[in-house]
């Protein structure tokens, strides 16, 4: 593919406002977010290509908050083009600067590989940064650390922007955050803010994650991820972790995993319909009438609310971010037990996979 012919990606933003005889759907395309005003935005998976799809990720998050009588937050959501570029080949290509390889990309055919790999060369070369998370990056987050020069601004005043914008990713969003983060990272530098500075304003930037297609460890941004053992898009990065969440999912108690192990909470099963395990439907409390939960499904579903919640009524005040404990804890969800469960279930993970260790060195 030669430049000329290709396509870049690039994003639009819309925004909840009330419903109008000329507005039935009630959002608005936008080209700023201001600095300092609370807001939340969602970015949702890379089907979200229309603005209806993105309205409907900004108004599962508008319908949480008003359940929860959280007023006076702007709702956000993105609507994708990707262009020449594929979204799958972006995530791999994410999980090699990780440090981690496909091991499904490694069982294509030899046309189909060939085929990615001519793919991922054009995007690397047309947009080593993909286009629409510069964008994205330009509107939400490079006002937050520079004036209206473009020079940086004090450490206090950037932390006290970043408190007021909260992120929600579902799949694909995950990435994009993950990929905004260390272009932050990468800009902060040239703007010359310290490392230790860089370090201290991009952890009071917090995001919430759905189903996550994106690495887990090393974030930059604080983030706290919410997941289902039996979501099998989740289950083809060549991660031990997930795969034995996988194969032992009808043994896995609500828990939680911390940090260095990618901060997330984790249940067998969330929904009793299991082909919805990818999808969020549940994080408002009436989506059960229709795509009712399991047991299990409530517990992480009403972790995942407490959060999006907190996580508004903190930016509605410019507070700093707390604790994991603080954002889950209560409404019925024990924080204690499920970091609990989630300790002892890594030690019998990690006993399974010495004792196959073993059995393989035997078998040699």
């Amino acid at each position: 593919m030669t430049k000329s012919s290709y396509i870049p990606t690039s994003a639009e933003i819309i925004k909840r406002v009330p419903k109008t005889p000329d507005n039935q759907y009630g959002c608005i395309t936008v080209n700023s977010v201001p600095v300092d005003t609370p807001s939340v935005v969602a970015l949702g998976g890379e089907l979200t290509t229309t603005a209806q799809a993105a309205n409907s990720y900004a108004k599962t998050l508008q319908n949480v908050l008003n359940e929860n009588k959280v007023y006076g937050v702007d709702v956000y959501s993105v609507t994708y083009h990707f262009g020449s570029s594929d979204p799958g080949l972006e995530r791999a290509e994410q999980y090699r600067i990780a440090g981690r390889r496909l091991v499904k990309d490694e069982n294509l055919n030899p046309i189909a590989q060939h085929t990615r790999e001519l793919t991922l060369r054009d995007m690397r070369k047309n947009e080593p940064v993909p286009n629409y998370v510069r964008q994205l990056y330009n509107i939400l987050m490079r006002p937050r650390i520079t004036d209206a020069d473009g020079a940086p601004v004090n450490v206090d005043d950037a932390i006290s922007r970043v408190h007021r914008i909260k992120f929600y990713a579902h799949c694909h969003g995950a990435s994009i955050l993950w990929q905004m983060a260390n272009l932050m990272y990468e800009d902060m530098k040239k703007l010359g803010y310290t490392p230790a500075e860089t370090q201290r304003i991009q952890h009071e930037v917090f995001v919430i994650q759905h189903s996550p297609i994106a690495p887990l460890t090393g974030q930059r941004f604080t983030t706290l991820s919410f997941a289902s053992a039996e979501d099998t898009m989740m289950q083809h990065h060549n991660n031990l972790f997930a795969d034995w969440i996988y194969e032992n999912s009808a043994d896995i108690v609500p828990s939680f995993f911390d940090g260095t192990k990618g901060n997330i909470f984790v249940a067998g099963r969330l929904k009793e319909k299991s082909f919805r395990e990818h999808d969020h439907s549940g994080l408002v409390a009436t989506d059960e009438d229709t795509w009712p939960l399991t047991a299990d499904g409530k517990i992480i579903f009403g972790a995942e609310r407490n959060a999006l919640v907190r996580a508004a009524q903190h930016a509605t005040v410019g507070a700093p971010v707390p604790s994991v404990e603080q954002m889950v804890d209560g409404n019925g969800i024990d924080f204690a037990q499920l970091k609990k469960n989630g300790e002892i279930l890594y030690k019998v993970m990690l006993n399974d996979l010495r004792q196959q260790n073993l059995k393989h060195d035997y078998q040699k």
